[in-house]
């Protein structure tokens, strides 16, 4: 037993002094720490004051025997999810399931053999190892979801200036004046800040969902005038890439209820996706429609593909993946996953097809807008 077995605390409970101290003898071994009391009142009052990672508790004991205890124990919220285990020379049947039916974890029969004692205390340390344990981890996820979500956010908004800056002064520049190389690393310096921050952005709104902190405001919104807009950001990295974007049909109104920025976030990720796997020549063609309650938006590209044994992988959040692009791109592998939790805070689903070498198609739905909505 490791040292960690003095932080569990086990309460022996019985009126007989020889059967307290033979308990003890086995389990003082072991590492436990060891409360010890002869009745029924202190043992209710030592579990109140001193909350017992386990309790042994004897049936037979004067005034208040163990089956009241354990229902005092089981009706009392801050005693009920102590486990107990009731040692007793009463081996009936009908003892054994009033025991169980009470709330206690395990019956054992007095007289009982050292190993079997040991052995069922062992496996409730176990099982109380693994939650604690596990509770430390759940907190050590939290803490650094919480710190990614701090750093995002502090960085986000002077990344973003940064990022208009750097659109603003590639749109100013004359590339005749300038010359080639440094129009082209003016480009580069866009294309990397835009990269940046969808990066940031993506691992802010991560976190926050992590932490069940990222708050959804459906409005009715015409979602074919949000798709236009986000896309046509991409146009001028797109052509850098020497691919070309083309928006079908989304001229017509198509109306849902959706949360604007996560709607975006949804179209800017897709898009950014397609770039990456796109080849010089490529398109992507983005498009809408209803379909029942549903508004169906298609982002379609020409570019390398997903391998066949990659594709079951790619919206898995436990084997979800990330490669490279065709210009060596590299992706976080956040982008997707968070689409997808998106989609589905919307009602809807995120799927795609794909072939190697002759490009993906990802679709997603969100409800549509009743007109009486």
């Amino acid at each position: 037993m490791n040292n960690l077995a003095s932080d569990y605390t086990v309460l022996i409970v019985d009126d007989v002094p020889t059967n307290v101290m033979l308990v003890q003898a086995i389990l003082k071994k072991e590492g436990y720490t060891l409360l010890t009391c002869d009745s029924g009142a202190k043992a209710l009052r030592l579990a109140q004051e001193r909350h017992p990672n386990l309790i042994l508790l004897d049936i037979m004991m004067p005034e208040m025997d163990g089956y009241e205890v354990l229902q005092h124990l089981k009706s009392n919220p801050e005693t009920n999810n102590i486990p107990v285990i009731i040692m007793s020379a009463l081996s009936d049947m009908q003892s054994i399931v009033k025991g169980y039916q009470l709330g206690a974890t395990e019956y054992v029969t007095k007289p009982f053999q050292r190993e079997e004692l040991v052995k069922r205390v062992a496996h409730r340390y176990e099982l109380y190892s693994i939650k604690r344990i596990k509770q430390e981890l759940e907190s050590t996820i939290e803490s650094r979801d919480t710190l990614y979500s701090v750093i995002a956010h502090d960085l986000r908004s002077p990344l973003g200036s940064l990022k208009m800056m750097n659109n603003a002064i590639l749109m100013m520049v004359d590339k005749e004046k300038v010359g080639d190389e440094v129009f082209e690393m003016l480009q580069m310096m866009n294309k990397t800040s835009e990269e940046i921050f969808l990066l940031l952005d993506n691992l802010l709104k991560w976190a926050k969902n992590r932490l069940n902190k990222q708050k959804i405001y459906k409005q009715p919104t015409e979602i074919n005038s949000i798709i236009e807009s986000t896309a046509e950001m991409y146009i001028p990295m797109a052509a850098q890439k020497g691919v070309n974007i083309l928006l079908e049909g989304l001229d017509n109104e198509l109306m849902g209820s959706v949360d604007i920025d996560m709607l975006k976030t949804i179209v800017r990720n897709i898009i950014s996706n397609a770039l990456k796997f796109s080849f010089e020549g490529g398109t992507i063609t983005i498009k809408s429609k209803t379909d029942g309650d549903f508004v169906i938006i298609t982002i379609q590209d020409t570019g390398k593909g997903i391998k066949k044994e990659n594709q079951a992988k790619l919206l898995n959040q436990s084997t979800h993946f990330t490669t490279y692009g065709t210009n060596n791109e590299k992706g976080s592998g956040l982008g997707l996953m968070l689409c997808k939790d998106f989609v589905e805070l919307h009602d809807g689903k995120l799927w795609f097809e794909s072939e190697e070498g002759k490009g993906t198609t990802f679709h997603f739905s969100m409800k549509a807008l009743n007109q009486n909505e």
